[in-house]
């Protein structure tokens, strides 16, 4: 396994020598086994290891014993070890989502963080031939166009600024399973893998053994289809990169695509040309389903001044010779806006209002799970009023659960915020310091504590 581990990495040029590498570690068997696999290959390829560990704090002592478990790991192998930890159902909470979910992009921030704190090259994850499979099988349920059926690339850069990268991605779980018995490695195991809550965990263990029935090799069968896929996916993006570039216009506050050469091109490239266009506006693929592509292909067909709505208050218009991709809503204004504490303040533009109101930590009955409603420890805050306005270069503040500070801008680029809704997003702020960016995070600097005994709660009623 060790010599296919590292034909693999060389085959596809996904590591370079003399790297430094932030290898994510659970202390499950399939991370474990990377980690091993990266330690006894290091020597001669020259890497530098950073091992990085992620606490979620949702199974107790399982989970800390993880974390030390990881940690000894580390220090017998001798790699630095970073070890960090998400409060996940407070953060849910605050911003709501699913737990699979929440846990997922946590995690990635950490491990981006990590691997820039370490001025890493890249992030290395343990995804096997198994775990490819239930992800094509997944995307093909979901309705997913050849990208998604093309499932995990073993180099992606999707997910940040630092390469993901997975070694293992030509394994199967049997192969992993042997190596740490034959190696006399051991691994923790995680029980909620047995629960059948998660539909990936009903695919793995319902679904799967009853495909095997049909095709022993299912696995591997559907893990080459995908490296099939993703071959004819990236020459299909090139040519609609080209064809984007023939047919787009960009000012600072629209993006234009000529009617005539867009036509001209085959239908496959038209939806890519839109999410292109897309992806150019907003930075991501993310909240734009086939059925926004389609009726903005329709509207080829409709007369001029015919509009479409688009995710993220984002619009597709049809001109005389462009469909018009533009903003559904004006900008916010620039004022600063005074909220008194208790108090209300009217959001320009009928955007909405930010209601203040003091309780007791008696009065208190726990944090809601609607994103928009957040609670603050006024006696950290020490004032009696607030102010409220919108993002400016340059900002900054501590995000309740990521750690440390970041740029607001930076913030929005995480959480793939489009740049013109930037500027609609009310932002708290106590002077020169931000309190709450409503609807997505605290400040951790005003979190509730133990101590806690005036509370603000902070509501932006839409």
């Amino acid at each position: 396994m060790l010599k296919r581990v590292d034909a693999f990495i060389r085959d596809n040029s996904l590591l370079a020598p003399g790297s430094r590498l932030v290898v994510g570690v659970s202390g499950g068997p399939d991370s474990v086994c990377l980690l091993h696999i990266l330690h006894r290959l290091s020597s001669s390829w020259g890497w530098s290891l950073v091992v990085a560990h992620l606490e979620h704090g949702l199974r107790g002592a399982s989970s800390i014993g993880d974390a030390l478990f990881v940690q000894r790991l580390a220090n017998d192998l001798g790699w630095p070890v970073i070890i960090a930890q998400r409060d996940i159902k407070s953060i849910i909470l605050q911003q709501g989502g699913s737990m699979q979910d929440v846990c997922r992009q946590e995690r990635h921030e950490f491990l981006q963080q990590t691997a820039r704190d370490w001025d890493a090259q890249a992030v290395l994850l343990a995804h096997h031939q198994g775990d490819q499979a239930e992800t094509v099988l997944l995307h093909l349920l979901r309705g997913a166009g050849l990208a998604g059926l093309s499932g995990m690339a073993a180099r992606d850069l999707a997910l940040g600024d630092i390469a993901l990268v997975r070694p293992l991605l030509g394994e199967s779980r049997a192969a992993i399973m042997d190596y740490l018995r034959e190696q006399a490695i051991g691994f923790r195991m995680d029980a909620s893998n047995a629960a059948s809550d998660y539909v990936r965990n009903r695919l793995r263990l319902d679904v799967m053994p009853l495909l095997r029935t049909i095709n022993p090799e299912t696995e591997a069968t559907l893990a080459r289809t995908a490296k099939v896929l993703q071959a004819e996916d990236r020459y299909l993006a090139g040519l609609a990169q080209a064809a984007f570039a023939d047919v787009s216009c960009l000012n600072e506050t629209s993006l234009f695509l000529k009617i005539s050469p867009l036509e001209n091109y085959p239908q496959a490239l038209q939806r890519r040309i839109l999410r292109l266009a897309w992806q150019e506006l907003t930075g991501g693929p993310q909240d734009l389903a086939f059925m926004h592509v389609e009726a903005a292909l329709g509207l080829l067909r409709q007369e001029v001044g015919s509009v479409t709505s688009w995710p993220l208050d984002w619009q597709v218009r049809r001109s005389y010779d462009k469909l018009i991709l533009e903003s559904a809503q004006s900008e916010a204004d620039e004022a600063v806006h005074l909220l008194p504490i208790p108090g209300v303040v009217d959001l320009a533009n009928g955007a909405g209002q930010i209601v203040a109101s003091v309780l007791s930590a008696f009065e208190f009955e726990g944090y809601s799970s609607d994103p928009n409603v957040a609670y603050c420890d006024l006696g950290t805050l020490a004032t009696s009023q607030l102010q409220v306005r919108y993002w400016r270069a340059g900002d900054i503040f501590s995000p309740l659960g990521l750690g440390g500070s970041k740029k607001l801008q930076d913030y929005f680029t995480d959480v793939k915020l489009d740049r013109r809704l930037r500027r609609r997003v009310p932002i708290v702020v106590c002077g020169k310091q931000i309190v709450w960016v409503a609807g997505y995070r605290l400040d951790s600097r005003w979190r509730l504590t133990s101590n806690s005994e005036r509370l603000l709660r902070l509501e932006y009623k839409r």
